[in-house]
C-alpha cells in the first residue's frame, strides 16, 4: 500500500480497516466491541437475577418469621422472672406487666436478694389478675405494690371442681379457666411475681354468675417455679 493510502485511512478514522490491513495491535475491533457489549449485558442480567434471588430469600425469611409469629400466637410462651431476659429494676418482669394480666406469685415466704421475707409460712404459688400497678423502678431495684383480684382454677367452664388458689401446687393446664374472684382483693410486692401466664378472655361468666373467666393458653407447673433462695 502506498503512503498516501495510509494517510487517507487515518483521515477517515477507519481503525478497523487499518487493523485488518496492517494487523496492528491496540486498535478496537468490531468483534471486541460486540464482546464488551455482550459482557455488560450479561452483567446486567446477572445483577437482576442476583437481586431476584435476594428478594426471594428475603420473602422466605419474612414468610418464615410470619409463620413463627403465628405459631407463637397460637401457643405463646410464659414470661418468667427466672428467664434470662429479666433481672432487677427496670429489667424486672413487673416492668412488663399491664392491667388485666394474669400472674403467678409466691405467697407465704419468698426471697429478695437471698434474704427470706414474708410471714414465715410455707411457700406456695397463687394466681391473681392485675388491677393496678403502683411501682417505681431504679437501675437495680423495684419498689411499690401490685393490686389485683384473686383467681380460682377450673378444668373447664362447666366443671364443679373449681380449685382455690389458696390450695398449694394448683397446676394450670392449657385450656383451663381462671375464675376471677372480685370479692378477694390482693396486694403483693413486685419481688413476689414469678410469671405472667398468657390468657384469652372468655365471653361467658362462670356458671352464669358475675364471675368473669380467662382461658389459659399455656401450661404452668407451680412447684417448678417456687423460689427457694
Amino acid at each position: 500500500m502506498r503512503l498516501t493510502d495510509l494517510f487517507r485511512a487515518l483521515l477517515l478514522t477507519d481503525y478497523s480497516l487499518l487493523a485488518s490491513t496492517f494487523s496492528l495491535s491496540g486498535f478496537p475491533t468490531t468483534t471486541t466491541t460486540t464482546t464488551t457489549a455482550t459482557t455488560k449485558a450479561n452483567i446486567r442480567v446477572h445483577g437482576a437475577k442476583t437481586r431476584d434471588i435476594r428478594l426471594h430469600k428475603t420473602y422466605l425469611s419474612l414468610s418464615q418469621r410470619s409463620e413463627d409469629q403465628t405459631a407463637n400466637c397460637s401457643t405463646p410462651n410464659i414470661d418468667r422472672q427466672s428467664d434470662i431476659k429479666y433481672g432487677r429494676g427496670i429489667s424486672h418482669i413487673s416492668a412488663d406487666l399491664n392491667e388485666g394480666d394474669i400472674i403467678a406469685y409466691q405467697h407465704g415466704t419468698w426471697y429478695v436478694d437471698g434474704t427470706e421475707v414474708g410471714d414465715g409460712s410455707d411457700s406456695m404459688v397463687r394466681y391473681m389478675q392485675v388491677d393496678t400497678i403502683q411501682l417505681v423502678w431504679t437501675h437495680d431495684c423495684e419498689h411499690g405494690v401490685i393490686n389485683g383480684f384473686d383467681l380460682m382454677v377450673a378444668a373447664n367452664d362447666d366443671d364443679d371442681d373449681i380449685v382455690s388458689s389458696e390450695e398449694s401446687g394448683v397446676i394450670v393446664g392449657k385450656g383451663c379457666y381462671f375464675v376471677i374472684n372480685k370479692d378477694y382483693y390482693v396486694q403483693i410486692g413486685p419481688e413476689q411475681v414469678l410469671a405472667r401466664i398468657p390468657t384469652t378472655s372468655s365471653e361467658q361468666n362462670w356458671k352464669d354468675s358475675d364471675r368473669e373467666m380467662a382461658l389459659s393458653r399455656a401450661e404452668f407447673y407451680p412447684d417448678e417455679e417456687i423460689m427457694t433462695s
